[in-house]
Formats: structure tokens, C-alpha cells, sequence
């Protein structure tokens, strides 16, 4: 069991650092192959959030590695994974195909994605505070 909570801390480094590898890429694209100033603004929020918390990712697992048990599931990551996908992947495709999404429940997807964000961090905050780890006290 142990082994697999270390290989899942590994992929959530991973996926932090991949996010912020392909939020530069995004960044670029999104300046030079979109030409509407409000699908360049909605992009670029998409890429901010991307980069933001492929960054807030690893610090989740520096925290999780420091304070917090190991006995804790790792669901705040998970979260926070599914909200970038929700959150930035839907503004992606906005972007892209602004008329597409418009009348479809992928619309919905970005509030969603939101608010799994936002409750990731505040998952990982209680474990922080209620299940601090014997390794550090």
C-alpha cells in the first residue's frame, strides 16, 4: 500500500511539472494563433490557471510529504487535477471553438472545475490541520 501512495505522489509531481511545461507552449500558441482579443483573454486565464496550480500541485505534495499523514487519502490532488481539466480544458476549447460549446453542458464544466479547485485546497488544508504526521512533532 505504501508503494502505491509513493508511486501516486510521483504522478502527481509528474502531472505538476507537465502542467507547467505546457502552459509555457499554451501561453505561445494562444499570442500568436488567436487573433480575437476576448478568446486570447479567456486563453490566457485558461493557461494561468494551468500553470498556477501545476504549481500548486507540487507544493500539495511538499505538504503532504512534510505535515500531513500518511494515512491521509491523497483526494485533495485528485481534485485539483480534475478542476485544471475542467477549469482551463474547457476554457481551451472555448477558445478554440467559441460556438461550439455554447449551448452544451460543457459550459457548466469551468463553475464546476472552480469550485473542485478551490475545495482541493481546502481538503488539504484540514488534513494539514487534523491529521498532522508523527515524523516532524
Amino acid at each position: 500500500m505504501v508503494q502505491m501512495k509513493n508511486k501516486e505522489k510521483d504522478c502527481w509531481v509528474a502531472l505538476g511539472l507537465i502542467a507547467v511545461a505546457t502552459s509555457i507552449g499554451l501561453a505561445a500558441y494562444g499570442r500568436h494563433a488567436l487573433v480575437d482579443p476576448v478568446l486570447q483573454t479567456r486563453w490566457s486565464i485558461g493557461v494561468e490557471y494551468l500553470r498556477d496550480m501545476g504549481l500548486g500541485l507540487l507544493v500539495m505534495t511538499l505538504i503532504r510529504n512534510a505535515w500531513v499523514s500518511r494515512k491521509c487519502q491523497q483526494w485533495p490532488e485528485r481534485l485539483l487535477v480534475l478542476g485544471i481539466v475542467l477549469f482551463s480544458g474547457v476554457l481551451f476549447l472555448e477558445s478554440i471553438n467559441p460556438d461550439g460549446l455554447e449551448q452544451s453542458l460543457f459550459r457548466l464544466a469551468p463553475p464546476v472545475g472552480g469550485v473542485l479547485l478551490i475545495a482541493s485546497w481546502l481538503w488539504i488544508l484540514m488534513q494539514f490541520l487534523t491529521k498532522r504526521s508523527s515524523v516532524l512533532t
